[in-house]
């Protein structure tokens, strides 16, 4: 119980710390598209980011109030409203910074999650498994293969599913084990695709 409560509150913190960096990469879209095209109006930054007007708003909104952006005139083009959002020095600083630290947030968490990684597979490996099947998203299966090879890993991937139904494609005795990516499914789902619950194991 003790575990799975750990388990739950590190996973809250996983989500946090996800929605913090993407608060982050947002407000670097909106900075790198302001210094880089003619914006007049929200809904074309919106557009062009990707990001939801209702943030847009709420972000220009702060930049605003922080002298990030400014709105400025500007003639280019006679067809065109005559004014745009328009990047300050200290916009273009804010810029810069938050490149450097997102490059770098990016790479400590690419090795935080190589280093999980490769310890849940070692330990798998010790557990006597050799052929294994990952249930999960691709990136992850590939961040998988990749470790196997750089540690000499004694396992196998034999196949990757992108869910569960996918494992009745894969003959029973063609695995020892059955690797997934979400800590939720339980030993019923197992069951229901023929798989014993102490042939399943969680990557987190």
């Amino acid at each position: 119980m003790l575990f799975k409560i750990e388990q739950h509150s590190f996973a809250i913190i996983i989500f946090a710390a996800i929605s913090l960096m993407l608060l982050s990469e947002k407000h670097f879209q909106i900075l790198e598209t302001l210094g880089g095209q003619e914006i007049s109006t929200q809904r074309q930054l919106a557009k062009s980011t990707g990001i939801s007007l209702g943030q847009i708003n709420y972000v220009l909104k702060q930049f605003l109030a922080k002298g990030l952006v400014k709105i400025g005139n500007f003639h280019k083009n006679p067809h065109k409203i005559g004014y745009a959002y328009l990047l300050t020095p200290k916009g273009i600083e804010a810029k810069s910074k938050l490149a450097a630290r997102f490059i770098v947030s990016k790479l400590k968490e690419y090795n935080s999650i190589r280093r999980r990684l490769a310890g849940k597979l070692t330990a798998i490996e010790k557990s006597g498994y050799n052929r294994i099947v990952f249930i999960g998203p691709e990136i992850v299966k590939e961040f998988i293969e990749c470790i196997i090879y750089e540690k000499a890993l004694a396992l196998v991937l034999v196949a990757h599913c992108e869910d569960w139904q996918d494992i009745k494609k894969h003959d029973d005795n063609s695995f020892d084990l059955v690797v997934e990516f979400n800590a939720n499914q339980d030993a019923k789902t197992a069951k229901l695709n023929g798989i014993s619950s102490d042939r399943v194991v969680s990557l987190w």
